[in-house]
């Protein structure tokens, strides 16, 4: 049996997903079933149980847990809600772990460096700017004190199939398209940093290569941290590109805008995964590029609002 944490979110899902590819039907789906009583996404997927991601009772036998659910709204400002959810939570997902001698691989952020350009992972890079990226790194000193093994995984910019309930977190990817698809305009922030207008940088890695990672360390037995990203970071003009051209628009619309002032002392003008860990770690496959990526994702929503 595989328990995936946040199941009816958006790299929970795709986790899910895979694991079926993979043969894999035993699966415990865990979220918030006020919230998504129902999934319709789940209609894709072949599992033994759905339940409340507080129900934890007479959970044994278990593989592995992937733990992808948590609040991940990066403008939550209730401290208190969001230590329950991303760090209190978490503990007892990982003791289940520990219960049943499982693998226990979990969701951490690249928010946890804030605004520093260094994102090898050690303590010196570590500086989050808000409290979701406190309790993220939180839980990733509190299992990194454990000896239990566990692997966290720190997601750059993920973006792809299944993101469509993230409303304001969604990737740009998601947004740019949105917004293309009502206005044929795609608006950018204007230079910041010494960065050109839309010359800001993100490592941007589609939501198939988070999973292949993901899965790739179910059969490996680790007890550490490693970021996800491509190790290539890349400009938001870029995205847009890729979207123009999909649509073969030669005009190419942009709309640059100014940066909210409250938002410039803390906007990240650069970030790049340091994946030199994770390829030491035995990970060597290579990661989509942006432009497939984006095209990938842009058929798979184009054919899912058809």
């Amino acid at each position: 049996m595989i328990i995936v944490t946040g199941a009816a979110g958006f790299i929970g899902y795709n986790i899910a997903k895979r694991l079926n590819l993979m043969g894999i039907k035993n699966l415990i789906l865990l979220d918030d079933k006020k919230k998504y009583p129902d999934p319709k996404k789940f209609l894709n997927l072949e599992y033994s149980e759905y339940r409340n991601f507080t129900d934890l009772i007479n959970l044994n036998g278990i593989k592995c847990i992937f733990h992808q659910g948590a609040c991940s709204n990066t403008m939550e400002y209730n401290k208190d809600y969001m230590m329950d959810i991303n760090f209190e939570y978490s503990k007892e997902i990982f003791s289940l772990a520990k219960s049943n001698n499982s693998k226990f691989i979990y969701a951490s952020s690249a928010a946890v460096y804030g605004l520093n350009e260094d994102s090898k992972e050690i303590p010196d890079n570590e500086s989050p700017l808000n409290i979701y990226a406190e309790s993220k790194l939180l839980f990733d000193k509190y299992i990194m004190s454990q000896e239990y093994p566990a692997v966290g995984l720190r997601y750059f910019n993920v973006y792809g199939r299944g993101e469509e309930n993230k409303g304001k977190m969604a990737s740009m990817a998601y947004k740019m398209n949105l917004e293309y698809m009502d206005s044929k305009i795609i608006s950018l922030f204007k230079g910041t940093g010494g960065y050109g207008d839309g010359e800001q940088k993100r490592d941007f890695i589609y939501i198939d290569d988070v999973v292949s990672i993901n899965t790739f360390f179910m059969e490996k037995s680790k007890h550490d941290i490693y970021n996800v990203g491509t190790g290539n970071a890349q400009p938001f003009n870029e995205i847009a590109n890729n979207i123009f051209k999909y649509y073969k628009d030669e005009n190419r619309n942009f709309n640059y805008i100014e940066m909210p002032e409250n938002l410039v002392p803390k906007y990240q003008n650069f970030t790049e995964a340091n994946i030199l860990k994770l390829r030491a770690a035995g990970y060597d496959y290579d990661f989509f590029s942006l432009e497939e990526g984006i095209k990938n994702y842009l058929n798979d929503l184009n054919t899912s609002s058809a």
